[in-house]
């Protein structure tokens, strides 16, 4: 086997991360594990096909590890191996340098403005993401509880939700409110789930919650996730 030469070490980097969708794949990783439909709906453009190869790469490499859960459904999750860990700066000095670059992305206001965002959290929770999203990114948010989101879903008529599992409730109720948006009754409204554990992230998922960020949640990555959920990438 003839051994790959380089010319600098910026091109080993390359070889292993280099391309469109590995450091997004890795960015999206460095927080927690994730589920193969779940980066599919973080990535915006990326094929299930391509995904596939770009994560096959990626294990192949050493940089992320895949686990399989023997339970029903069975699910496939992808997390970063210590290997992999050792990218996360890289990843975050990109995300840093994108943010000061394209200053209009970090502050979300052309994706968020008007948006109607439902957050059952913790007062404290809830209370950041209300002055963040609404306040400084122009969204129009609505703090409610469980019950009373449901009782006054007509009239909040919601396009994204934000739900902190920090709550120790059953947030199963909220599912068929879920699948039909008020502006198009063929698509379901985005959910986002807040977990701060493991625990929390097998209730979210036997609840029906398919999108996990943990806390305490980034608001860049929050916006992020809103932006693309909702095509204000578009």
């Amino acid at each position: 086997m003839v051994e790959k030469q380089y010319g600098c070490p910026v091109e080993v980097t390359l070889d292993v991360i280099g391309g469109k969708w590995k450091c997004v794949i890795l960015w999206w990783l460095r927080r927690g594990a994730r589920r193969f439909n779940e980066l599919i709906q973080l990535i915006p453009g990326i094929s299930r096909k391509v995904l596939t190869a770009q994560l096959r790469q990626l294990e192949t490499d050493g940089l992320i590890h895949r686990q399989a859960f023997q339970v029903s459904p069975p699910r496939v999750e992808y997390s970063l191996t210590v290997y992999g860990e050792t990218l996360r700066p890289i990843t975050e000095l990109m995300c840093d340098w994108g943010k000061v670059h394209a200053p209009e992305f970090r502050f979300g206001v052309i994706y968020l403005r008007s948006l109607r965002v439902l957050v059952i959290a913790t007062d404290l929770t809830s209370q950041r993401i209300e002055g963040e999203l609404g306040e400084f990114r122009d969204a129009n948010v609505t703090v409610a509880s469980l019950m009373t989101a449901l009782e006054n879903w007509s009239q909040i008529r919601p396009e994204v939700v934000i739900v902190d599992f920090a709550l120790d409730e059953d947030f199963s109720p909220l599912r068929p409110q879920l699948e039909t948006s008020a502006e198009d009754p063929q698509a379901s409204i985005p959910a986002i789930a807040l977990v701060a554990n493991s625990q929390h992230r097998e209730r979210a998922l036997a609840q029906g919650f398919q999108i996990q960020l943990m806390e305490p949640v980034e608001i860049p990555e929050l916006v992020a996730e809103i932006a693309n959920l909702t095509g204000r990438l578009d």
